[in-house]
Formats: structure tokens, C-alpha cells, sequence
């Protein structure tokens, strides 16, 4: 019998796809389309690991499922190939980043090669090779002709030893994120793309993505999009400067005790007095050296005062102005007015400072009444509940969600016992499901709790009404709540927890929560809705009502206007590196900044003296002198081209278009081939939920506005894949300078092979979930994959020597195979990678039992292991193929059809009941599926095994579990 041995198969049949063109494709309007690609990869020297396997392997299986499936699939492979890495080395070695790059690509390849990954290799793309940057510089140029790319002096982060300047993303814990070294800002002269126009676009869209929703949680922050108002305070003593800010909660505003600045706010220097000048110095020279993630993130609230006022322009109050880094410039208009009574962070700063607090909201209330009208809320209640235990000042966080089945209160058991009031019934509840009977009502406290109701309200319409049930307990008055039934742990099992640690598990889980800490705590700070108090003419409004008229009458005293404002800034593209896509920009002292003619693209890299960048803000192309000096395309005259180069993320917004048209040498995209492709089907990755993803959507919506696609297009990926890592054994992040990384090859070349390897990456677990490496489970796979060649090795050798006939095993090797086609077709249309594989695991099983009842005797053998290898296929490529041809087909696995399960053999006609005589298993019978009891319970009188304990004895009593079990007491 032939071995299964991968380092012979695996070869072979990765030449023969070569050879053959096998996944070549091209636009067919006779079949479906399925778009199916991965983020493409950076190049990088060390080369791909076992952690990136796992993208490239769902995206493939993906793509092979599709193809099987009847699908015209399109599916392949490119370079992200700009960027610092490639540029330090050549800095380092003198290597040039060109030579250095391709060599990475060739291994990259190679390695994808030798992973059977099923690309059409003949629209591989290359973001280094001037046929493609040059489709990057006409995109810009038609960016800066619709006003979308403009120049501006903008305060930006910069790397003194990258020697650029770093978006905000690329700064984490004030660091550059490549060489580790602490950056600053610094004043430069950088170009943009207008990002911000589409703003309201890009979040309209998030909302019909199919991806997931953390990742399209993130898109909405990230856009940051708010409707509020902006606001003038006078500066006391300074008649003709004011300080505009942003505000959402303009009903507020007799609760704003300071104003706050951004340490880059212009009117610091301006408005400091000198008494305060010193401090304020040091402050926000430290204050800009973080990263605005850190400064928001941070708990700690710092800042210090300028020594000047404003003057609140509804009741002309003098309020101090301070300066602290928890306040962007750039967001909104780098002021706030703080509100500390309502504010978490201005509450924090205002106690760390002793500043006043003053609350203007009063939250409303509605009495418990009888004859309330209580309906569904989409048809489900939800309440929560934080018990405390004085024993071990402890806390018990339990969560009730239920269906609201009727109008009405549902409570603990049921209902209320007689005379037992709220308080009681949940305590009570708690003891009977936790156990803990000894714990007295004083010792157990409810509180906090939401209960959600809905009123009528003007006729038809309904309003949502947030209810408070206030519990009596030792004579103290405590907000708390009952449910229906506890949901903590399984057995009701209580998970006492700290008060950090409840806080913790609290701002887990969704906004609901955040109102519940505020209760449980006592925190003075109310974020919600309500009505004014202590604010003037405004009082007894509601806080809607406030916020139209106060600024209504803002807007009368021109102090005030309605905006909407968005945390998103636009998109700085600008890099003074040299290893990237020059800006096809001219500048003429004429006419100002102008593009490079479309004839003359691409405009070429050049070659210069020296990688090491200049440090002076001006890019690494001002070297060449040759390439700098140059004529203005406009007038003739003498001009001098733009010395940055593009970002690589440039590159990446729109290379999947280039991919439907690689080879168009006359455009960047023919629009018919790219509607015909778009959007993508399934895009695989696990990384830049934000930049890229949100770049590529921009440059679709400009490219729809421009005709370029169709506007049904203007979202580029239908689902997103967004898969989870895999860590080193040890949990920790594989890295080259750690020495965790594992690299492919050396599995495959182990002797497990690239089949092993990848259906150990997809049986891992969840693909979106994280996962530790463990070689061992490459070794399970292998093991398993040796099963099925096993299993078709002795059945290629058993028909040389006996005939096939009907037998009684036939049907059960229908039903096992009609089970997993159904079982793994439902698992691949979800994208459970691994309970498709753990089907087809069992079902390898079930065929070897099978196989040891009949010995291949069965007609329905043949059928069975090509199904069984046409469900492998999309998972171990390589072994299936072989198998495939072994068995007599002259066509390849990967374009056969997908299997079809029928529903008629998976109707069980017969099961098997265990049979037990006094508590003991003495046999089993098998019957009808539809068997009754007295047939079931005579059958099992009559088992041979069974007759010897019950004949000769009285038989007090018969017991029939329905399908499973018959006991009989004698």
C-alpha cells in the first residue's frame, strides 16, 4: 500500500496548477462572481509565519469552496512593497530598497507557493513597480483637481530618527511606532487628502456593512460625528478676543465652572498672565510630546491654570480658564467649557483641583402606580443587580434578561409571596438560586437596577421611560431592582468580585451599564436627560427643550450656532522618506502648486546618493538635483517638484481594482471589468481596522462621484473576515527579535506538509478568536489527513480482489456522508472553518467503522470517498488532488462540482435501545424509529442476552425512556 508522503504530492500538483493555469480567470457573465482576496502583505525580510498562515489559509479555503460551488472565483496576491523597514535596512547595508525588496517578494512567493494557495498569479501587483505607483500619482492628481488633495502648515508628530513626520496612529506611548524613540511636533508644510468631505458618507455606509461589528464600532468613533453647538465666551478684561467652543450639551451651561484649552491652542501664549507663565510653559511642553490616545485614555486628569477669565454669556459669571492635555487641538475647537456635574473627565479634573461642582440636571422620575401601562420593548426586558456582602465588602453582579410576556411586573419566582414586599422577593430569589441562606437582608443589599417601560404618548406614538423601583432597607433608602431569573454563572454559582474589579466587568458591557455604576457608587455625575434647575430662565425645562432655546438665543446674541463636528481630520499623506511614491506635484512661483501632466506619469523614483533622510523637513528626492529642477508644466518657466513622497497607504487604498485589470497599460481600471468584480466578496485580514479600511472606503466613494465605478459600488468589501492572531506557544506576540517566530517551510518540510499545516490553522478554534501555536495539533491533522489516505489506499487495493454488491451497510454509509456534505456545506456558508473540519473528522471515523462491518463490500464506497475528498478539498488541497486522480478522474478536485446532501437518507429508519434488568446494561435492541412502547418493550423481552435475567422472575416494574432505554425491575 502507497504512503502517504507530502513532500511527494505536494510538489507535483503545485507544478501541475502552474503548468496547467488551473485558477487563471477571466470575466464570465454565465457564472456568479466571487471576489475573495486578503490584505496584501508587507514584504518584509523575515519572511511569512505560522501567525500569517492562518489569513492566507481562510482566504484560499474560502476561495475553493466558491469555485467548487460553481462560482467564477477571483481570487490573488500583491506586494505592499513601499515603506520604512525596506528603507532602515538600506540605510544600514547600503542595499538599495529596490534589491532588497524583490528579494523579499521572491520569498514571500515561495512560500505562498509551497502553501497551495490557489491565485491567479497573472494579476500579481507590485506597489514598487512604476506601472503601478503610476495609477497612485494619476488617482492623486484627479484628488487635487477636485480640491481633495491641498497642501497645509500643519503642527505635526515627527520621528527624529526616522526623520518624518508620523500620522497619529503611528504614535503610541509618545514613541514612534517603528524605531521606539520619543517624537515630537513640529510645524510642517504637508499634504492632504480631504477626507473630511465625505465624512457624513463614510458613516451613512457603516451601518449596511457586513463586517464585523467591532470593527464598524470603530469606523463610528473614529469618524466621530456629533451635533451640538458652538459657543462664544469673552475673555474677562479682553474685549475683542473670545474663546469659541464645542459642546453637545449647551443645556449645561449654568453648570460650567472653567473653560479648558488644548496646550497647542493659540490664545495660551496670549491670555497667560505672567504670574502663571512659567508653569504654563512647562506644562504644555510636555503636554504635546504624548500621543493624543494617551491623553485621552489616561485617567489621571492634569492641567494648569492661565491666570485669566471668561464670562459665561447666559449668566455672565467669571469662570477661570485653565490649560490640560485632555483637551485636542484639532477636535472640535481645541476648548471645552467643563461641566463637571455632568462630565466624567471634567468631574475628575475638577476634584483633583478643587473646583466648583454645580449640578443642573435633575433626573425625572415616574412613581410607582398601579394603573401604569406597561407594553413589550421589543419584546424583551432587561435589568441588572449588584448585591454587596458586608462580610467580605465583596460585590455579586447578577443580570436578568427575559421576555416580557405580559403587561405587567414579572418578579422573582413568579411573583410576590403574600405580604412580601420588593425588597424581600429579592432576596429571597437570590438565596433560593445562590445557596446562601444565611445571609440575612442586611447583609445583602439590591441596587441599581433599570427597568425599561413603554407609555402611551400623544395617541399612537409611544415613548421609551426609564423606571427606577426604590427598595427600603434598614430604614435607608437604596436604589435597587428584581428580575426574573439569575444569569451570573452555570449552577448559580456566585462570583463575589471587588469593587475595581465589578468596575472593571461593568464598562465590559454595553451603555446601559454606565448608568448603573454611577447608581451603585452614589457618583454625583449624570450624564443623562432630565430637567434644568438652578439655571436661570431655564429652569423646569427639559434638557431637549433647553438646548433648542438656549441656542436660539446664542444665535440672537451672535454667541453662539448650531454645528455638527467629527473627530476624523483629514488624511495626512505626506512622507519626507524615500522609499515611496513621489506626490506628482510641481511647484512654479507663478502658478503655485501644479499637477504633473498625465503624459508624463509615472514619475519615476529616482536614484539617489543617499538613503539617510535630511532632517529638515524637506524630503529625501531634493538630493538629486537633476531629477529637483524642472519646468512648470503650465508656463514654461522654471520650477522645483514636490520632495515628499506618498504614505503607503496610498498605494493600498485601491489596489483590489487593480487587481480585476492588472495589465491595463492604458488605465488604472477598466470600469466594466471592475463592476463586474466588485464589490469584494469576502475580504480576509486581521489588522487596520481603521487607516486602511477607512481610506480604501474614501477612495471608493471619490471614484463612484467620478464615474470611475458604478455608484452601486461605492463600498469596496461586502464581508469582512477580520480573523484573530496566533501567538507564540507562550501567548506573546510572534517577533523575529523575540525568536518565536515559527516559520512555515519548517513544518512543511518537517514531513507534516502545507495540507497538516493549514487544517491545523482553520481547526484551531473560531477564526476570529486568538490562538496560542502548538505543533502538536499540526501533528493531529496530519494524523487525520493519513486516515483518509489510508482508508482510500486499502479500497483502491480492495477492488482489485473482490466485487462490490448491495449490502446492509450501504445505508449507513449514505446517511454518514449526506450528514457531513449538509454539516460542513451550513459550516463554510458561516465561516466555521473548524467544526466543518471536526465533521468531516467524524465522518472518517464512522467510515472506519464501517469499514471493519464490510470490508469495502458496499457499492456505495466509491461515492463516499469522492465526496468525502471533494468536502476536504477546500482545506488540504494537495492530498485531495492526488486522491482524487488515484480514483480515476481525469479533471482536477478543485473544479469539480460542490456535493448536494439529501434530505431523504438522512431520515433515521431504525435506532438502537439500551437495555437495562435491575440497573444494569444487559443488551440493546434495535426497532422501528417509529416503534411504540409495547413493541419497543417486547423486542427487548426478547433479546437472547436480556431473557436470561428475566425469565424465571417477577417483573414488578417496566421503565421506557422514548428512543434510548428499557429497564426492567425484577
Amino acid at each position: 500500500m502507497q504512503r502517504y508522503n507530502p513532500k511527494d504530492i505536494e510538489p507535483k500538483w503545485q507544478q501541475a496548477w502552474q503548468d496547467s493555469q488551473i485558477y487563471h480567470v477571466t470575466e464570465d457573465s454565465s457564472k456568479p462572481k466571487s471576489y475573495v482576496t486578503a490584505m496584501f502583505p508587507y514584504p518584509s525580510g523575515s519572511g511569512l509565519h505560522v501567525g500569517h498562515v492562518r489569513n492566507y489559509s481562510i482566504t484560499d479555503t474560502i476561495a475553493r469552496f466558491q469555485r467548487q460551488s460553481g462560482k467564477n472565483v477571483l481570487t490573488t496576491i500583491g506586494w505592499d512593497g513601499f515603506g520604512l523597514p525596506a528603507e532602515n535596512y538600506a540605510i544600514k547595508t547600503g542595499t538599495p530598497p529596490a534589491v532588497s525588496t524583490a528579494q523579499n517578494i521572491s520569498n514571500f512567493k515561495n512560500q505562498l507557493n509551497r502553501l497551495g494557495m490557489s491565485y491567479d498569479w497573472s494579476r500579481e501587483i507590485n506597489t514598487t513597480d512604476p506601472n503601478y505607483y503610476r495609477w497612485t500619482q494619476w488617482i492623486f492628481t484627479k484628488l487635487f483637481e477636485r480640491g481633495l488633495a491641498y497642501q497645509a502648515e500643519r503642527m505635526q508628530w515627527w520621528c527624529p530618527v526616522d526623520k518624518t513626520v508620523l500620522a497619529n496612529e503611528q504614535v503610541e506611548s509618545g514613541k514612534c511606532w517603528r524605531c521606539g524613540n520619543e517624537v515630537v511636533k513640529k510645524s510642517l508644510n504637508q499634504w492632504f487628502f480631504k477626507i473630511t468631505d465625505y465624512a457624513d458618507q463614510l458613516l451613512d455606509g457603516v451601518d449596511d456593512l457586513q463586517w464585523p461589528e467591532k470593527i464598524k464600532t470603530m469606523q463610528r468613533n473614529w469618524i466621530g460625528k456629533s451635533q451640538g453647538a458652538e459657543v462664544k465666551f469673552q475673555i474677562a478684561g479682553r474685549k475683542s478676543d473670545l474663546i469659541e467652543i464645542f459642546t453637545t450639551r449647551a443645556d449645561t451651561m449654568f453648570g460650567a465652572t472653567f473653560l479648558v484649552l488644548a496646550p497647542e491652542h493659540p490664545l495660551v501664549k496670549e491670555i497667560t498672565t505672567d504670574a502663571q507663565r512659567k508653569q504654563v510653559e512647562e506644562y504644555t511642553s510636555n503636554a504635546i510630546k504624548k500621543s493624543e490616545l494617551e491623553r485621552q485614555e489616561s485617567k489621571q486628569k492634569t492641567g494648569v491654570f492661565t491666570g485669566a477669565y471668561a464670562i459665561n454669556p447666559l449668566n455672565e459669571k467669571q469662570i477661570p480658564i485653565w490649560v490640560a492635555d485632555y483637551v485636542l487641538w484639532g477636535y472640535g475647537t481645541g476648548a471645552i467649557m467643563a461641566v463637571p456635574a455632568h462630565d466624567e473627565r471634567d468631574y475628575v479634573f475638577a476634584k483633583t483641583y478643587d473646583l466648583p461642582i454645580v449640578p443642573v440636571i435633575a433626573e425625572q422620575f415616574i412613581e410607582e402606580k398601579d394603573d401604569v401601562d406597561v407594553a413589550k420593548v421589543s419584546d424583551r426586558i432587561v435589568a441588572v443587580a449588584v448585591v454587596h456582602n458586608p462580610k467580605n465588602d465583596k460585590y455579586c453582579l447578577l443580570h436578568w434578561d427575559k421576555d416580557f410576556e405580559r403587561s405587567g411586573i414579572e418578579w422573582p419566582g413568579g411573583g410576590l409571596g403574600e405580604d412580601e414586599n420588593i425588597t424581600e422577593g429579592a432576596i429571597r430569589e437570590f438565596k433560593e438560586e445562590t445557596g446562601y441562606s444565611d445571609v440575612s437582608v442586611a447583609e445583602v443589599m439590591p441596587a441599581a437596577v433599570t427597568y425599561y417601560y413603554v407609555s402611551p404618548f400623544d395617541g399612537e406614538h409611544r415613548r421609551a421611560v426609564k423606571y427606577i423601583v426604590k427598595l427600603e432597607l434598614n430604614s435607608e433608602e437604596h436604589t435597587g431592582v428584581v428580575g426574573t431569573e439569575v444569569y451570573e454563572k452555570e449552577n448559580y454559582q456566585v462570583v463575589w468580585l471587588t469593587k475595581d474589579e465589578l468596575l472593571a466587568r461593568i464598562s465590559e458591557m454595553t451603555d446601559q451599564w454606565a448608568a448603573i455604576t454611577d447608581l451603585v457608587f452614589n457618583d454625583p455625575v449624570y450624564h443623562g436627560e432630565g430637567v434644568l434647575i438652578d439655571s436661570g430662565e431655564y429652569s423646569n425645562l427639559t434638557t431637549s427643550d433647553a438646548r433648542e432655546k438656549i441656542v436660539a438665543d446664542l444665535e440672537k446674541k451672535q454667541l453662539g450656532s448650531e454645528v455638527t463636528n467629527y473627530k476624523m481630520r483629514d488624511w495626512l499623506i505626506s512622507r519626507q522618506r524615500y522609499w515611496g511614491a513621489p506626490i506628482p506635484i510641481i511647484h512654479c512661483e507663478k502658478d503655485g502648486a501644479v499637477a504633473v501632466p498625465e503624459d508624463q506619469l509615472p514619475l519615476i523614483l529616482p536614484e539617489v546618493a543617499s538613503f539617510e533622510p535630511t532632517g529638515d523637513g524637506r524630503g529625501v528626492l531634493g538630493q538629486n538635483e537633476e531629477w529637483l529642477h524642472t519646468t512648470c508644466p503650465k508656463c514654461g518657466g522654471p520650477a522645483l517638484r514636490e520632495t515628499d513622497t506618498m504614505d503607503g497607504y496610498a498605494c493600498s487604498s485601491w489596489y483590489f481594482l487593480r487587481y480585476t485589470d492588472a495589465q491595463n497599460n492604458e488605465k488604472a481600471w477598466d470600469p466594466a471589468k471592475a463592476n463586474y468584480w466588485l464589490p469584494v466578496d469576502y475580504y480576509c485580514g486581521g489588522d487596520h481596522a481603521v487607516s486602511h479600511l477607512l481610506y480604501s472606503r474614501f477612495w471608493m466613494h471619490v471614484f463612484a462621484d467620478m464615474g470611475l465605478i458604478a455608484t452601486t459600488h461605492r463600498e469596496p468589501v461586502r464581508n469582512l473576515v477580520y480573523n484573530g492572531y496566533i501567538f507564540a506557544s507562550d501567548g506573546t506576540k510572534m517577533s523575529k527579535s523575540k525568536g518565536n517566530v515559527v516559520d512555515p517551510l519548517e513544518i512543511i518540510d518537517s514531513g507534516y506538509g502545507a495540507d497538516a499545516l493549514r487544517t491545523y490553522e482553520l481547526f484551531i478554534g473560531p477564526y476570529e478568536q486568538d490562538a496560542a501555536w502548538d505543533q502538536g495539533g499540526v501533528a493531529g491533522t496530519y494524523r487525520f489527513l493519513n486516515r483518509i489516505w489510508t482508508l482510500t489506499q486499502e479500497f483502491l487495493d480492495s477492488e482489485d480482489n473482490s466485487d462490490k454488491s448491495e449490502s446492509n451497510t450501504d445505508k449507513d454509509i449514505l446517511r454518514s456522508i449526506h450528514k457531513t456534505i449538509k454539516k460542513v456545506s451550513e459550516d463554510l456558508n458561516l465561516l466555521s472553518f473548524n467544526t466543518a473540519i471536526a465533521a468531516q473528522m467524524e465522518n472518517i471515523n464512522e467510515l472506519y467503522l464501517l469499514k471493519a462491518k464490510d470490508s469495502y463490500a458496499s457499492v456505495s464506497w466509491r461515492w463516499a470517498l469522492m465526496n468525502s475528498i471533494k468536502l476536504l478539498a477546500p482545506f488540504a488541497p494537495h492530498i485531495t488532488e492526488e486522491l482524487w486522480q488515484q480514483l480515476g478522474n481525469d479533471t482536477s478536485v478543485h473544479t469539480s462540482s460542490w456535493p448536494i446532501h439529501d434530505e431523504k437518507y438522512l431520515v433515521q429508519n431504525s435506532i438502537t435501545i439500551a437495555i437495562q434488568v435491575n440497573g444494569k446494561l444487559r443488551g440493546e435492541v434495535t426497532v422501528a424509529a417509529d416503534a411504540d412502547e409495547a413493541t419497543v418493550v417486547e423486542a427487548a423481552k426478547a433479546n437472547d442476552k436480556v431473557k436470561g435475567y428475566i425469565d424465571g422472575h417477577e417483573l414488578r416494574r417496566t421503565i421506557y425512556v422514548p428512543g434510548k432505554l428499557v429497564s426492567f425491575v425484577v
